[in-house]
């Protein structure tokens, strides 16, 4: 089958032609009023998926990557890693038949009853009471972590790393104007391969773009199809 086809027929890419054609001119758009950059040939093409989620061209300058991690998050994708998030959101934007793609299991702890009731025995907030628990249950372990709503949940899981915890990938992108920076900076401070979105801007939307980007990404063996295709 002819390498084209093959990879219009990934269930990454938009199953119709139309479909295609659209999202194409969309990533041709944000190519083209973004301009040059500093990002790599794996770091853009998740800038530019969540611009285009978006049509926010802030994130040029707010998205920042830690070396190599966009690396680390397609080996771990690729070796059907779990994807634990932070808001049912984020699970419910996920697309399945791109989840399946590598078997990931996407995994959301904030209605789980130890959680609940962990919660409400301490008084802290569910996101933490969820990271608690994660840690626990070896769930963090391997795993790619996207955060795109509490930043109390990036903070407890900033803990548990410099504790011992070791995820493949953080998506560190909670939005909101307590604690949000300070998240963002714990993480980036931890050691593990990260994502961030810099200041308070963020959100469950910039985590599913970046995730859909990444199992792109890893579906078609680490290359940015997407400019060949417009060609």
């Amino acid at each position: 089958m002819d390498d084209l086809i093959q990879r219009r027929l990934n269930p990454t890419h938009q199953m119709t032609e139309k479909g295609r054609a659209i999202e194409e001119e969309s990533f041709r758009v944000v190519d083209l009023e973004a301009g040059p950059h500093g990002f790599s040939e794996l770091e853009w093409p998740v800038v530019r998926r969540m611009i285009h989620a978006t049509a926010d061209f802030e994130y040029k300058d707010l998205a920042r990557f830690s070396p190599g991690a966009v690396e680390a998050g397609l080996k771990a994708l690729m070796g059907g890693a779990r994807i634990l998030v932070d808001a049912r959101m984020i699970a419910c934007g996920l697309n399945p038949e791109r989840l399946a793609l590598f078997g990931n299991e996407v995994v959301e702890l904030l209605t789980h009853p130890e959680v609940v009731a962990r919660a409400r025995a301490t008084g802290g907030t569910r996101a933490e009471a969820a990271v608690g628990y994660a840690r626990e249950a070896g769930l963090l372990e391997g795993a790619v972590v996207g955060v795109g709503n509490a930043p109390t949940f990036l903070l407890a899981l900033a803990r548990a790393i410099q504790a011992g915890s070791r995820p493949a990938l953080v998506l560190g992108m909670p939005v909101g104007f307590v604690n949000v920076v300070e998240a963002k900076e714990a993480l980036m401070g931890t050691g593990v391969p990260w994502i961030v979105t810099g200041g308070r801007k963020g959100g469950s939307t910039l985590v599913v773009a970046a995730l859909h980007a990444l199992l792109r990404l890893a579906a078609d063996g680490g290359v940015d199809t997407s400019r060949r295709l417009r060609r």
